[in-house]
């Protein structure tokens, strides 16, 4: 198997979400959407499903979107919630996989930086930071461990979609730090679920 194979989990990966944080995770997804520039370039990493790309062409039927997603059984979801729309490149693959010459003047990365361990975290975000314009939106959404209980889920989850799906972290990364640290400046954020996920926009 594939490093970040989310095929097995692909049909019931929604549901899932569902069944453990009820309506927060899409809450969080959706909450600074609105966020993402007119007319924009859009880049989303780890798409899934494609629920949210729907979502996202709903509230700015005007931009353009390059959606990347390393689970061919989520990618083909997606591809049939949006079926015939011509604003949207799909691309099977990972952050690795943007074209070179794309500029993006928005990126969405939901849930995706938490797959890669903090030693290899600063190649994967300069590697998207090289396809957006200085001025760029950054939308992120992930979990966040400030409770005793964060920990045990993680734990968990961790577990679980190491077995699964092969990630590659096995615990959760310091990703708003390491954002931080590319020189992305956190403009709001917002936490959902016991304070255990958070939605962030940086510039």
């Amino acid at each position: 198997m594939e490093a970040n194979d989310f095929d097995p989990v692909a049909k019931s990966y929604d549901r899932l979400a569902r069944l453990v944080f009820g309506k927060s995770i899409m809450r969080a997804q959706k909450y600074f959407l609105n966020h993402t520039p007119d007319h924009a370039n859009v880049l989303i990493l780890g798409g899934g499903t494609g629920w949210l790309l729907k979502e996202l062409l709903l509230i700015k039927p005007d931009v353009n979107v390059c959606y990347i997603e390393a689970s061919l059984k989520m990618l083909s979801m997606a591809k049939e919630k949006v079926k015939g729309n011509r604003q949207v490149q799909f691309i099977h693959g990972t952050e690795n996989d943007i074209p070179s010459s794309a500029r993006f003047e928005c990126v969405i990365t939901n849930f995706y930086l938490d797959l890669f361990p903090d030693e290899i975290q600063e190649q994967v975000i300069l590697k998207i930071k090289k396809t957006i314009s200085p001025d760029a939106k950054w939308i992120a959404v992930d979990f966040v461990e400030q409770a005793w209980w964060h920990s045990v889920l993680l734990k968990l989850m961790y577990f679980f979609f190491r077995t699964t799906c092969n990630i590659e972290s096995n615990k959760l990364p310091h990703w708003n730090e390491a954002l931080q640290t590319s020189g992305a400046i956190k403009k709001e954020s917002k936490l959902f679920y016991g304070k255990f996920i958070e939605a962030t926009v940086y510039q």
